[in-house]
């Protein structure tokens, strides 16, 4: 069991199911990505030319998923949701949909794919998010990994990943600096952002970000911008004294989320 999830069952048991979820999810995630091969790499010349330009490195070329092995991980899904009616339908629904289409639709335009999938399975947003992101993640991860070391010096500046072009999850304040680091949805990469801009405003120079706490919390915050109404959560390191796990503590701040919501951010 990862031990920062034993550690915080022992010492905050009213997480037990969703942290007990999160290492069912770690495992079959660890087990899916020994099946999958490595993608040919892109020239370290050739990404940080990307870089420079402002793109993605998968924007044009995202990481080619078989079919069948990406059916294979939600039948191996659904088991581990046994306990979630609704979730074990969308799987289902999902098995009976053409799995190459919804690959291409998925890997060209997550965001809207996702979108278009929820209304034709009549599936919840969050769920079938949720649910794509546990199965798709292995395969971005894995091939996202080798450019994770360059990422300290592409000078990107914008809030999606500069590797498969996700929207951030999370976000830390580093232990030693307390530099602004966002965490990707979806492949998991970490890359430096400022601290004072909107991750997910385009080309909005005016500064609008708050951030609140509760409960005398200092260690976690919601940092919101009043221009979108988005927000994201951010774990200060500094505050801890330990580097995060942001897989972890999403799961524990997810009374953060429902605060954010019903101040009406997104």
């Amino acid at each position: 069991m990862n031990a920062d999830i034993q550690r915080l069952i022992k010492h905050k048991p009213r997480y037990r199911e969703p942290l007990a979820l999160l290492q069912s999810v770690l495992n079959f995630q660890a087990k899916l990505a020994e099946k999958i091969e490595p993608a040919p790499q892109i020239e370290a010349d050739a990404a940080r030319e990307k870089w420079r330009a402002g793109q993605p490195l998968f924007d044009a070329e995202p990481p080619s998923i078989p079919a069948p092995l990406f059916r294979e991980a939600l039948t191996d899904l659904r088991p581990l949701l046994a306990a979630e009616e609704s979730a074990q339908a969308a799987i289902d629904r999902l098995l009976d949909a053409d799995i190459e289409a919804l690959l291409n639709n998925l890997t060209s335009d997550s965001e809207s794919g996702i979108t278009q999938l929820a209304e034709t399975t009549s599936t919840d947003p969050d769920t079938l998010t949720f649910l794509l992101r546990t199965a798709l993640t292995p395969f971005f991860e894995k091939q996202a990994a080798p450019y994770r070391e360059q990422l300290a010096t592409a000078g990107w500046r914008r809030g999606i990943c500069p590797i498969c072009g996700s929207e951030p999850a999370l976000a830390r304040l580093t232990q030693d600096e307390g530099r602004r680091i966002l965490s990707c949805s979806l492949c998991r990469a970490e890359w430096a952002f400022d601290r004072l801009r909107c991750p997910f405003c385009v080309g909005n120079a005016e500064p609008q970000m708050n951030y609140f706490t509760i409960d005398n919390d200092e260690t976690h915050r919601v940092d919101c911008c009043n221009h979108c109404h988005r927000y994201i959560k951010t774990v200060d390191e500094r505050v801890l004294g330990r580097p995060v796990n942001l897989l972890v503590e999403d799961v524990i701040t997810a009374h953060l989320d429902e605060v954010a919501k019903e101040q009406g951010y997104q």
